[in-house]
């Protein structure tokens, strides 16, 4: 837990007129018949990531002009369907980084791809599933790719062939590759949930033995180990935590209370509590997540926080830019871009 001094929760607040007008000047237009899907939005907030859907096909995109300038990046083979199709995927300005599913059961078979925008050409095939002495994926954690400056993480399990198949058998590693030169080092193996960049330190919640809290553990963008902030001691650890090198932002035990620290601060704070907490993101002065009905942000300048889609949703983040999506009246994606250094600063009232 957060020591006592870490005040009180943010107050909720309505958007502010600024707020309201970035979404319109920043919405994403989608073609007609189209439902255009962010995935990653990159750190200047120029561009994203989307997935176009049109009919059943699938189409991974690079969006920039508020959507209409697009280059493809990768084609779903087949229609979407319970057949697979795109997971995740991370932008960090130039390589893009995407994970495509063999189908869409828990546990799927899956194929991790780099693009680099600049080069352009067919994606590359980076990783894939391991598969066990049984024929079946080795279980780990839900496949969470990220990419900063040119370097991919991902976590996924390992297990020994010559076993036979146990979960008891299975470890996890947290891979680190450059994208420039190909080359993919394994930083460490133990029980984590995925890893992601906090600025260039490569960070991973871990447990330490079973049935234990999760910590936050961390290397440097070279592999080599690295100290975290001694008032991150206070973090849970939990897959909701994110960090954008300066701001950190985590969830409570069983995701039920958010909370904030960066450089320069005493303590951590509490910005809200209770509800279930789930996708955080931090970009400079923001701290965006989704619980079970919508999806908000939280300005670290005026300790207030504010909805940010009328219903569920959900953001990306990368450097100060943040992509926010929800479903429209149709069931296509509205979505929009906002910078956090753009935003006048959210306030409670006197």
């Amino acid at each position: 837990m957060p020591p006592a001094d870490s005040g009180k929760p943010f107050c909720k607040v309505d958007a502010p007129a600024s707020w309201k007008q970035a979404q319109t000047d920043s919405a994403l237009h989608a073609a007609k018949g189209e439902s255009l899907d962010p995935m990653a939005v990159s750190p200047d907030g120029s561009s994203v990531i989307a997935a176009s859907k049109v009919d059943d096909r699938v189409t991974l995109v690079w969006v920039r002009d508020n959507g209409r300038k697009r280059t493809t990046i990768y084609t779903q083979p087949t229609p979407d369907s319970a057949e697979g199709g795109l997971g995740l995927a991370d932008f960090d300005g130039r390589w893009v980084v995407f994970t495509v599913l063999a189908s869409s059961n828990i546990g799927s078979k899956w194929e991790l791809f780099a693009w680099d925008s600049q080069a352009g050409g067919a994606p590359k095939s980076i990783a894939k599933t391991q598969v066990g002495a049984d024929g079946n994926p080795v279980p780990g954690p839900f496949l969470y790719p990220w990419v900063n400056n040119g370097k991919a993480t991902w976590v996924q399990g390992v297990i020994d062939g010559t076993k036979d198949q146990k979960l008891t058998d299975v470890q996890r590693q947290v891979h680190l590759y450059d994208l420039a030169s190909s080359t993919d080092k394994i930083v460490h193996t133990g029980r984590m949930a995925p890893s992601f960049f906090a600025g260039d330190t490569l960070v991973w919640p871990e447990a330490f033995a079973i049935d234990t809290p999760t910590k936050l553990t961390a290397v440097t963008a070279q592999g080599t180990p690295s100290s975290l902030p001694a008032e991150l001691a206070a973090a849970d650890g939990s897959p909701a935590s994110a960090s954008d090198g300066t701001t950190w932002a985590w969830t409570g035990v069983g995701n039920k209370n958010l909370y904030a620290w960066r450089a320069g601060w005493p303590a951590p704070v509490m910005v809200v509590e209770g509800a279930p907490i789930d996708w955080v993101h931090v970009a400079g002065d923001v701290i965006t997540w989704t619980d079970s009905t919508a999806t908000w942000a939280a300005d670290l300048r005026g300790r207030a926080y504010t909805q940010m889609t009328p219903q569920y949703g959900g953001t990306n983040s990368h450097g100060t830019a943040v992509v926010v999506s929800y479903p429209g009246p149709d069931k296509r994606s509205v979505s929009y871009v906002f910078t956090s250094a753009g935003l006048d600063p959210l306030s409670c009232p006197v």
